[in-house]
This record gives structure tokens, C-alpha cells and sequence, in this order.
């Protein structure tokens, strides 16, 4: 195969990049041409999206790749789930997507029996869960009538990139399943919750297949980047954790993986969904992965945790500081180690991210006197770590499997602290991936456009020969830790 000139966009809640794969048919060699903030926008009661910055920035950014390059032969788009936007029978885009950090959906969640929930756990294979698209749809309902009543298509935040891009509207099966209204079995929109919920079938779009083209950059926008030839946009893996799970270079078939970013995402790949008490009672989900597998994971509390903090300690020290600081702080910390539920709901999206940890270690009996950044930066790498070995422990269980190695992939597996005390409280070795990881296996998906007898299997080969791997080896230790996180849950 001759040299292909590969971009991924990997937009995320905190910034959003523009990577640059240079594929031989052996490799990927990888450049990052462009990273760009990325943030809500609350306007009165509620956070927003920004999808024109978005798209803005993204064709800034394509207009760099093309003058680094003498050709580019495809493009690919991967962000976060769950959000979306609606559209009208002209195809105009019915105002910028609400965050799933609104609470405008955790009603209609709370209002469904436990009998309930279980049946739409059954049908989708998907936890309930107040970010889930599902809820907000019927949140709109009551809060835009007038935007929801003239919808006519629901397009998820990649599917409006690639729309903007192309002029064609799909829907990618990583991130409908994120929705909570695909059926585990068909995986296609399931009737049955639709009329349930009186949510019209008709506001969903073609599902894609990954590897397969969605459509050409529109000639306007060619023109903006100035490239006089076409360009495919593909369609690849765009939730962020299935593309970030394309991109770990296993050749082994069973394992688990951590996807590390503004969420951590810990689960294990299976070729059908695991729908089972054991399975609901860990909260665990099945996502729509690669290629038609099965993400069997939790979607746990990540980075957004510490993000946080760092931009509070930031603003106090009126400086920037390294996160090499922080893990410094942390270090100097001595004592029982204070812990919290990373997936309490009072962590979720406060005012104060290190105020509300402070307060819980106080109410708590953990900590007392004034707020100290080395023990609370201690705390969340404990409280992660030790939410990491306890919800492997459930993927065990669930699947009836032993893992011996934890794949971490994302922006997270540079976070050698997390990454050393997930070891010694799972005992199992860590392997830490490329911080691009995302980008990466949207890049590697496009192989598959250009080689239809390309699989996931080639595909992680093609990862494993671009990009070393650090791993973590540690006696299993700390399990008095690990057992005080557990009866915080």
C-alpha cells in the first residue's frame, strides 16, 4: 500500500486535537498539528457546547494538515457521548447542545421504578444513567417544546462534525449506543423503548459501518483549506472510548483496559453484550465498540477530578503550575490515606472541586483544620486507584475471567502515580499506552477504508509496531486501602 496521510480530530470536554497519521502499511507515525481549549458555555440556567467553535477550529486546524502534506487521503471524527443536538427538516442545527453535566435529565431518571430500569437495562444492555441521552430527549420535551417539536433529526456531536463536513447525515453505532435506545440485540434504534417513552424513531439517521465512507468534504470548505482534490470523511469509532480501545496494541483476547480522560472508562472488550444481575448490580454498561464488539465497562469519575483541582490550586498560587508539582505535593503527604467515592454524586460538578473534597474528608473524620492541596491530591490518586482495582474485581466476576494485564490508554496513562498504585492494588501488571490514544484508533479505523481486509486484530498489530508501551509491575499491597474505599461505596 502507498503512503497514506491519515487526520483524526479527538475532540474532548477539556480541548479537542488535531493528529496527523502517516501510515506505511506497516506503522502509524503520528503529529500533533493542532490542540485547541475546549470548554461549556453556561448561558443562564444551563451549560452548552460550542459546536461552531468547534467546527471552526477544526477546519483551522485541517487547513495546517493540508499545508504539511501533499495529499490527505481521509478523515475521521471521535468526541465524548451522550450529547447531541436536534435538527429541523432543512437540516439546520436547532441551537448548540446541552452539556450532560445539566441535571435537566436526572429527573425523569429518578422517576423510573427499579423494575423499570431493569427492563431498559435488559433491552439496551446500557446502565441507567442521568447522562444518558435518553433523559435529557425527554427533558427537552418539557423544557424546549418549541425546539423539540419542530425537530427531525437527533444527530450525536461526531455525527455533527461529519454533517458540517459533508452534508450527510449519520448515525455512528459507538456513540447511538451511549443513547440508551439501541437495542443489545438488533443494535439498531429499539421500537419498543421509542413508543415506551414517545420518542419518535424517525428522529435517528442511517446507522454507519466503521471503515466505510460517510461522504466528501464539501467543495466550500476544500476551498476554505485549500486543497483542490477530494477528501473522504470515514466513518470510524466516534465515541471516544471506542476509539481509544481500537488503539491498544493487545494481541492477547482477553484483558482489561482503563481509558483514561476527562472520565475513566474501565472495562474489558467482548464479542456480544453481558446482560446479567451480576452485570447491573456492579453498574456496569455495554457500549458499542469497534467493529461491531462490546465494551463491557464503568463509566467511573477521571481526570475531570483532578483537572479541577489543579485549575483551583492554579488561580489560589496565581501561577501555572507542572503536574510534576502536584504529584510533589502529594508525596509529602504522611499518614492513613484519606479516601472518597469518586463517583459520588457530590463530585460530579461542584462550584469548588477541592473544596467539596475538603469537606467530605471533614464531615468524614478523615481530615481536620484547613484545606491542605498535598492531602487532597493524595486522596484522589488513592480514591482512583482503588476505584479502579474494585471495579476490575467486578469485570472478573462478571465475565468469569482473571485479567492478567490492565491496558491504560487516554491522557491519563501519563499519570505515573495513578498509573504505579493501580499496580499495587490490582497486582496485576499496568500497561501504559499513547496519551493519543483516541486519535490514534481513530486513525487506525481509516485503515480500513483503504484495506477492506483489514481487522481489529491487524489493526492492534499495526498499533503495537508505531508506539512503545510503559508497564507497571507490582506485588499486590495496600489491600487495607482498597478495602476502606469499599465500604464507602
Amino acid at each position: 500500500m502507498s503512503v497514506k496521510n491519515i487526520v483524526g480530530l479527538d475532540c474532548g470536554n477539556s480541548s479537542f486535537r488535531v493528529l496527523l497519521g502517516v501510515y506505511d502499511g506497516q506503522a502509524i507515525k503520528t503529529e500533533v498539528i493542532d490542540q485547541i481549549q475546549n470548554d461549556m458555555i453556561r448561558i443562564g440556567d444551563y451549560f452548552y457546547w460550542d459546536m461552531l467553535k468547534i467546527f471552526e477550529g477544526f477546519k483551522v486546524s485541517l487547513k495546517k494538515a493540508v499545508q504539511a502534506v501533499n495529499r490527505i487521503d481521509s478523515i475521521g471524527i471521535c468526541t465524548w457521548g451522550v450529547d447531541f443536538a436536534m435538527f429541523d427538516k432543512s437540516g439546520n442545527m436547532l441551537g448548540n447542545p446541552l452539556s450532560y453535566r445539566n441535571e435537566a435529565g436526572e429527573i425523569y431518571l429518578n422517576g423510573l421504578t427499579e423494575a423499570r430500569k431493569s427492563k431498559m437495562f435488559e433491552e439496551t444492555g446500557i446502565l441507567c444513567d442521568k447522562i444518558n441521552s435518553v433523559y435529557r430527549l425527554l427533558a427537552m420535551k418539557e423544557i424546549m417544546p418549541e425546539i423539540y417539536s419542530i425537530a427531525d433529526k437527533v444527530l450525536m456531536i461526531p455525527d455533527i462534525l461529519n454533517y458540517f463536513m459533508t452534508g450527510i447525515m449519520i448515525n455512528e453505532p459507538s456513540e447511538l449506543s451511549t443513547t440508551q435506545l439501541m437495542s443489545s440485540k438488533t443494535r439498531k434504534i429499539s421500537p419498543e423503548i421509542c413508543k415506551e417513552l414517545d420518542i419518535s424513531e424517525k428522529l435517528f439517521c442511517e446507522i454507519g459501518e466503521h471503515g466505510k465512507r460517510i461522504g466528501m468534504v464539501r467543495r466550500s470548505i476544500l476551498e476554505e483549506i485549500g486543497a483542490d482534490y477530494e477528501i473522504p470523511v470515514v466513518c470510524v469509532p466516534s465515541h471516544d472510548t471506542a476509539s481509544a480501545v481500537t488503539a491498544i496494541p493487545a494481541q492477547e483476547s482477553e484483558y482489561a483496559f482503563i481509558s483514561s480522560g476527562t472520565w475513566s472508562l474501565i472495562g474489558t472488550e467482548v464479542d456480544e453484550p453481558v446482560i446479567n444481575d451480576t452485570v447491573l448490580k456492579a453498574s456496569l454498561t455495554n457500549e458499542v465498540g469497534a467493529f461491531n464488539k462490546i465494551t463491557l465497562l464503568k463509566n467511573s469519575a477521571g481526570m475531570f477530578i483532578i483537572q479541577r483541582i489543579k485549575k483551583e490550586y492554579d488561580a489560589e498560587m496565581n501561577r501555572t503550575s507542572t503536574w510534576d508539582e502536584l504529584d510533589t505535593l502529594a508525596d509529602l503527604y504522611e499518614g492513613e490515606v484519606p479516601l472518597f467515592d469518586v463517583n459520588n454524586s457530590r463530585f460530579f460538578n461542584p462550584l469548588k472541586m477541592s473544596r467539596e473534597i475538603w469537606s467530605y474528608l471533614c464531615d468524614t473524620g478523615q481530615v481536620s483544620g484547613g484545606l491542605d492541596w498535598g492531602t487532597i491530591i493524595k486522596a484522589v490518586h488513592e480514591s482512583m486507584a482503588c476505584c479502579y482495582a474494585v471495579t476490575v474485581e467486578q469485570l472478573e466476576k462478571a465475565v468469569s475471567k482473571q485479567f492478567d494485564k490492565i491496558y491504560i490508554v487516554g491522557g491519563g496513562s501519563k499519570n505515573i502515580m495513578v498509573n504505579r498504585l493501580t499496580a499495587e492494588r490490582t497486582g496485576k501488571k499496568v500497561i501504559a499506552c499513547s496519551k493519543e490514544s483516541t486519535a490514534l484508533g481513530n486513525i487506525a479505523a481509516q485503515i480500513k477504508f483503504f484495506d477492506n481486509d483489514m481487522d481489529l486484530k491487524r489493526i492492534r498489530k499495526v498499533i503495537k509496531n508505531s508506539f512503545p508501551v510503559i508497564e507497571y509491575s507490582g506485588e499486590k499491597n495496600g489491600m487495607e486501602i482498597v478495602e476502606r474505599y469499599k465500604k464507602m461505596l
